[in-house]
């Protein structure tokens, strides 16, 4: 029963998930995203049956996603005028290799999620991408198209 319950529960966030990306009820793309939704739901109760991934975050770290918009529409501000200097002003425009300092935390399971949470939100921002974690030095590589404060990054989401 447990069972069904959870691949019930993927598969009504995977159908309405398809509908937001489409954005049409025709006939042929609802019966696409139903059978998709299907597979994929198929796909996620079976890993998850097996016990091998442990994701276990907070509920508060969820309620501060409400930054992630915002920092999402500056970071394509950021990279629209550096787009204008670099197009029509011939500017030259390099890069950037950030090391922060990240408590990635141990193996268990809300560790994990905090850290899977911090390099999805961080990464989702345009011009920031996660490189990587170094849980021995305690830094997390970031790389920017355009530098700025990397404390913006840091202090996204999810605190310890």
């Amino acid at each position: 029963m447990r069972r069904t319950a959870h691949w019930l529960a993927w598969w009504v966030a995977l159908v309405v998930l398809w509908q937001l990306f489409v954005s049409t009820f025709a006939a042929p793309e609802v019966l696409a995203g139903l059978l998709a939704a299907a597979v994929s739901a198929t796909a996620a109760e079976a890993v998850r049956g097996q016990n091998l991934v442990h994701f276990h975050p907070r509920a508060r770290w969820f309620v501060q996603a409400y930054r992630l918009p915002g920092n999402v529409v500056r970071d394509c501000l950021v990279l629209g005028r550096v787009l204008w200097r670099r197009v029509v002003r011939r500017e030259p425009i390099e890069g950037d290799f950030i090391a922060l300092a990240f408590s990635p935390g141990g193996d268990d399971p809300q560790a994990a999620a905090r850290r899977a949470l911090y390099v999805a939100a961080i990464s989702l921002t345009p011009n920031t991408f996660v490189v990587g974690i170094d849980r021995d030095n305690d830094v997390m590589l970031i790389h920017q198209l355009v530098p700025t404060d990397p404390t913006d990054a840091r202090e996204l989401l999810f605190p310890p």
